[in-house]
């Protein structure tokens, strides 16, 4: 399975449309999908504070090894949960932000802010790639 981090490379050196969409179609996963959803989708909230700080670690000294956003991709479904504090769900974004790959934790960091922004990235692709599967 292609990395995240990768889809998007792939996707900043696409140069024509049918090629942006290709290179989504050809990295498709959940967790794609649902980065794309959380990114794009103004209805979709996280419960949690405004300022996200976390640390990076560093790709040769993390010897636990990175998880990656296709892993992880359901343990942020519930920090949409109001029940929970937005102290506690803070917590636990920045825990998985933490157990990334530096590279992936960007863009999950961009996309929980709305505000990923990458060469050839839109929501109209978006859109036209999976359409009514993750947008209603």
């Amino acid at each position: 399975m292609v990395e995240i981090h990768e889809v998007f490379t792939n996707l900043g050196r696409a140069n024509s449309h049918a090629e942006k969409a290709k290179a989504l179609l050809d990295g498709d996963s959940l967790g794609l999908r649902t980065l794309m959803r959380l990114n794009f989708d103004p209805r979709i909230k996280l419960h949690v504070n405004e300022e996200i700080e976390y640390v990076e670690e560093d790709t040769q000294e993390y010897a636990g090894g990175f998880k990656t956003l296709h892993q992880v991709t359901r343990a942020y479904s519930s920090l949409t949960n109001q029940r929970m504090g937005k102290d506690y769900n803070t917590t636990q974004l920045v825990e998985i932000l933490e157990s990334l790959d530096p590279r992936e934790a960007k863009l999950l960091h961009s996309a929980v802010n709305k505000d990923l922004k990458l060469r050839g990235l839109s929501k109209k692709l978006a859109v036209q790639v999976w359409g009514n599967r993750i947008f209603r």
